[in-house]
């Protein structure tokens, strides 16, 4: 199939729109020359204005520019506003003239930036799954400027813009010249992002097959080899990195041909969205991948899904679509896209990194001039794309793919289709052909799997057969059938169709098969909202953990409990309010005394906590499943209460928080536990701003093998790690209490080898307030 250019497509009143509306607000309050002062402070260019903060001063500086880029170019194709087109031609010049300065084609915002790419590019890759040389994932950074300069070309029809890439790109060709594969190959062990699709999306605009072998030498063959073996290697991996990664084996594939790297997207593909993602459409806890049979940590921390990895499952799901039809892929991209994308941007603006799992608990928004997440860079560009898949076409053929209210137009066939209505809020959707064309024209409207019964179509009013042709399909790669109602006929102006819905309530368990359900009602997660209370940092500041929902966490041994009877789905317990509401009852759930729940669709829940999915269990059994839930929680909750701060070693993000630094040092991952080690030194910089702390915790890995690890605080030696030879490989905790008056503020918290020998394996740090008595 074929996509129509994106400025085909315009969105109509809905949702859809109202969040598209609310993005290029948001958008729009970013100050272009704050966004460039990374980028002229590198090029040695006077500042026109101060950087922003959070993320844009603390290593990831640039970043945003490159996303916002991206956003501009995207909204300048989707809307008719003129001043994201303004805001693209202002950032390419701001990034050509810093290009200008430096007269290399480099250009970007990572500090000391030049002298670090000739380190690498002379083969000095002291790298960790985020750093390289030094520097906080400066591929995944620079990636952002290739990206938002090929989107304003693409969509903004930017020469300036494709000239900046291309010299961007030959940069880094006559830098990487004299880098043998494995030391290349190496550097890849730090997150990149998506250069190899960056560098294919070159190649194809340009003819250039230099890029394209640019692009192959960013595939990074540790995990290409086995998804070609079609195994899952996946557990404990950071999320975002190796979805990236897939996007780039499918997007090389369709420039070069590679079938091979088309399987191996496929199989990932597959392995995500079967095993790893909950019923919004989200994937990973903390950013990484959890073990895919079990699904127990999602539940528990209140860091779930990251909106980046679902950015980017979206960009493979359409990209394998668009190769092979699929119902499979398409019901993916339809659940992702009216759930966990639609439901991260606050109404008043605003975007979201993580939506928690743990029933009960809450999410926080980015405020537009103090947050600058990775999720807020994907965020910039998210709500700009509703209207790419909503139709494609196949020769003469229009398919409709999605119902999202929008107008179409489709000039080399002169026919202008405007489709009012969002299902499952609306229950028709309505079709007007507000331009005919000269020539029949086939319209194919999907039947999607949510929709209970036969489609009921009626065409200018009349509900018949005559006219319509039997249903036509393609076969998806699970053996489900994607089906569209095919109506060819000379269209003239003014016809109309409408399809009326019948949206199935349905239940999902996790994919671990563990007893939670959630429901949904056609393509919508319902969830119950929950109360208002205690949600500490709902809109963040700019502090470098306020994109965590740090507030308290709700016991689960008092949530509602779905009764599952042997005889009947949990979905048969769900009973619509009123016909005029998109609302419901579960009327089977002990849920205390004079206690009711309703469901309501998630993505429209702000401001509150919530609850996804529920724990199941048979009526005979409630008291027990209450009691596993407590044991669940643990000890857990006490421990949460009385930390002051923490890091969990080895993992990407809380590493990044904590301003880690380190030599001889890296991370690993030992039966999905992730964990730092080093035959050096590596430290945290951890927050105590009222002086609560009273004792440090550490947690790791036994390990006969390993030597002492000296532990120091501020400076002084607080003690030493040492293995007990009776525990191999258990997790080993340990308190060293602080001193009283120790002031309050950082506490910079160093680890290193006190011999010849490897540090412990170290899993867990823990600035800890005294137990209550």
């Amino acid at each position: 199939m074929q996509t129509l250019p994106r400025s085909a497509v315009r969105l109509l009143p809905g949702p859809f729109l109202d969040a598209q509306a609310t993005a290029l607000d948001y958008l729009l309050s970013l100050d272009p020359d704050r966004l460039l002062a990374p980028l002229r402070r590198e090029a040695g260019l006077p500042p026109t204005a101060e950087s922003y903060g959070n993320w844009e001063n603390s290593g990831l500086d640039g970043h945003t520019v490159g996303h916002a880029l991206s956003g501009a170019a995207l909204m300048s194709a989707a809307t008719d506003d003129p001043r994201p087109r303004a805001m693209v031609d202002r950032l390419v010049q701001g990034i050509v003239e810093c290009q200008d300065a430096l007269g290399t084609g480099y250009v970007g915002g990572i500090p000391d930036g030049v002298r670090l790419w000739q380190r690498v590019a002379a083969g000095q890759v002291e790298r960790d799954s985020f750093e390289l040389g030094g520097a906080w994932v400066p591929w995944y950074n620079l990636h952002k400027v290739f990206a938002g300069l090929l989107d304003a070309h693409r969509h903004a029809s930017s020469d300036l813009a494709l000239t900046a890439v291309r010299r961007l790109a030959d940069w880094w060709d006559g830098a990487a010249a004299g880098m043998d594969d494995d030391t290349h190959e190496a550097m890849l062990r730090t997150e990149f992002g998506g250069m190899c699709e960056a560098l294919a999306d070159l190649a194809d605009i340009t003819g250039t097959d230099r890029y394209a072998a640019l692009a192959r030498r960013f595939l990074d063959r540790s995990l290409l080899g086995p998804l070609r073996e079609h195994r899952d290697v996946l557990d404990g991996m950071h999320g975002n990195t190796q979805i990236a990664k897939a996007v780039g084996y499918q997007r090389l594939a369709e420039v070069d041909g590679d079938t091979g790297l088309r399987d191996a997207a496929r199989f990932f593909w597959q392995t995500m969205t079967r095993h790893r993602t909950v019923s919004f459409g989200g994937n990973s806890v903390c950013e990484h991948l959890h073990p895919r049979d079990d699904f127990s940590s999602a539940l528990q921390t209140p860091e779930g899904p990251e909106t980046c990895n679902t950015y980017n499952m979206l960009k493979l799901s359409r990209a394998l679509f668009l190769d092979r039809p699929d119902a499979e892929v398409l019901d993916h991209y339809e659940r992702a896209t009216a759930n966990h994308i639609l439901s991260s941007l606050h109404p008043s603006g605003g975007l979201v990194y993580f939506t928690p799992l743990r029933p009960g608990h809450y999410r926080v928004v980015s405020t537009s001039q103090n947050c600058f997440w990775c999720c807020v860079g994907t965020g910039l560009e998210n709500h700009a794309k509703y209207g790419e898949l909503v139709y494609s076409t196949e020769g003469n053929d229009l398919f409709v793919n999605l119902f999202i209210a929008s107008r179409l137009t489709w000039p080399e066939r002169d026919l202008v289709l405007e489709q009012n209505g969002t299902p499952p809020y609306d229950d028709e959707v309505r079709f007007v052909v507000r331009g005919a064309p000269a020539a029949p024209v086939a319209i194919h409207l999907r039947v999607p799997s949510w929709h209970e019964g036969s489609p009921h179509v009626r065409v200018n009013g009349t509900s018949s057969e005559s006219g319509t042709d039997p249903l036509s399909t393609h076969l998806g790669t699970d053996g489900r059938p994607l089906t569209y109602l095919r109506l060819e006929r000379q269209w003239r102006e003014g016809d109309t169709i409408t399809v009326h819905f019948r949206p199935r309530i349905s239940a999902e368990l996790l994919p671990d098969g563990s007893p939670w359900v959630s429901f949904r009602y056609g393509p919508t997660v319902l969830a119950a909202e929950g109360d208002r209370n205690d949600l500490v940092g709902l809109f963040a500041d700019d502090s470098r953990m306020g994109h965590v929902a740090g507030g308290p966490l709700r016991p689960m041994e008092h949530l509602p409990v779905v009764l599952a009877r042997s005889t009947s789905d949990p979905a048969a317990g769900v009973r619509r309010l009123a016909p005029d509401r998109v609302a419901f009852a579960l009327d089977d759930v002990d849920a205390g005394p004079g206690e009711s729940v309703t469901l309501v669709p998630f993505a429209g829940i702000h401001d509150s906590r919530y609850i996804i999915y529920f724990p199941l269990a048979e009526p005979e059994r409630v008291k027990e499943r209450r009691a596993e839930l407590r044991a669940a929680d643990g000890a857990e909750l006490a421990l949460r209460e009385r930390t002051v701060d923490a890091v969990a070693a080895g993992e990407q993000q809380p590493e990044s928080d904590h301003r880690f630094l380190g030599h001889d040092t890296w991370s690993g991952l030992t039966d999905g536990l992730r964990w730092r080690a080093a035959t050096g030194w590596w430290s945290y910089c951890l927050s105590d701003p009222d002086g609560a702390a009273t004792g440090l915790q550490v947690i790791h890995l036994s390990d006969i093998s390993a030597g002492p690890t000296r532990v120091l605080v501020d400076g002084e030696t607080l003690g030493t790690i040492t293995s007990p030879p009776d525990r191999e490989g258990e997790e080993i905790s340990q308190v060293f209490p602080l001193e009283a008056d120790r002031p309050a503020g950082p506490v910079k918290v160093r680890f290193e080898a006190a011999g010849p020998a490897t540090t412990v394996r170290l899993r867990d740090v823990r600035l800890l307030r005294p137990c209550e008595t």
